[in-house]
């Protein structure tokens, strides 16, 4: 099996593309509107990465790097529809580990179990499956109404174990850098960080 190619490639017809995806296969309360995504995409630690076998489009990801903490956050990954259920979510992970192997981990915000969508389950059976440690913390993703409860995953590039500090640091620097458009960002952070003491 030939290995996955990761590229950058911010073209207009590729964002445009992505764009489309995004809003097919993500629910609306996790998405950014599209001048958001402008604004990040001109940012050097938020990258768009294009994921290829051999010559096809497969996915892609777009991940944020917080190089105080020396971690990425996760913000979204996606299998295109006709890719589905063929194990490359699995090994469009595993590239991003081999490609950023330099950092110490990757933070991923995971829906929380839903009875009536099995999909949740099915999700953090993924990452766990990848050797994602769950996070003791009260999660909220920042939303323009107000916040959504998640989980919070920490999935290791090389050390096993995140510190707390380190985790409400990375959190901080993602959700003022990915969130800048949500107004109540600070109190959302707040909530987090008490939920902690």
């Amino acid at each position: 099996m030939k290995e996955l190619i990761l590229k950058e490639d911010y073209s207009k017809e590729n964002l445009k593309y992505v764009y489309n995806d995004l809003y097919s296969q993500f629910e609306k309360s996790e998405l950014k509107d599209k001048e958001q995504f402008d604004i990040l995409f001109k940012n050097d630690n938020y990258k768009l990465l294009l994921c290829y076998d051999e010559s096809n489009l497969i996915g892609y990801i777009i991940v944020y790097i917080d190089f105080e903490t020396n971690l990425m956050w996760l913000d979204y990954l996606a299998v295109l529809e006709e890719y589905h259920s063929r194990g490359y979510g699995t090994r469009m992970i595993e590239t991003l580990k081999e490609k950023y192997k330099n950092l110490e981990g990757c933070m991923i915000e995971v829906e929380k179990e839903d009875n009536k969508d099995m999909n949740t389950y099915r999700r953090i059976k993924f990452y766990e499956n990848l050797g994602c440690i769950r996070l003791n913390v009260n999660y909220i993703l920042p939303t323009k109404e107000s916040g959504l409860s998640m989980h919070l995953y920490y999935l290791p590039f090389g050390k096993e174990i995140i510190k707390m500090t380190k985790a409400l640091s990375v959190i901080k620097s993602a959700h003022n850098t990915i969130h800048s458009d949500i107004t109540h960002v600070a109190e959302i952070f707040t909530k987090i960080e008490e939920s902690l003491l």
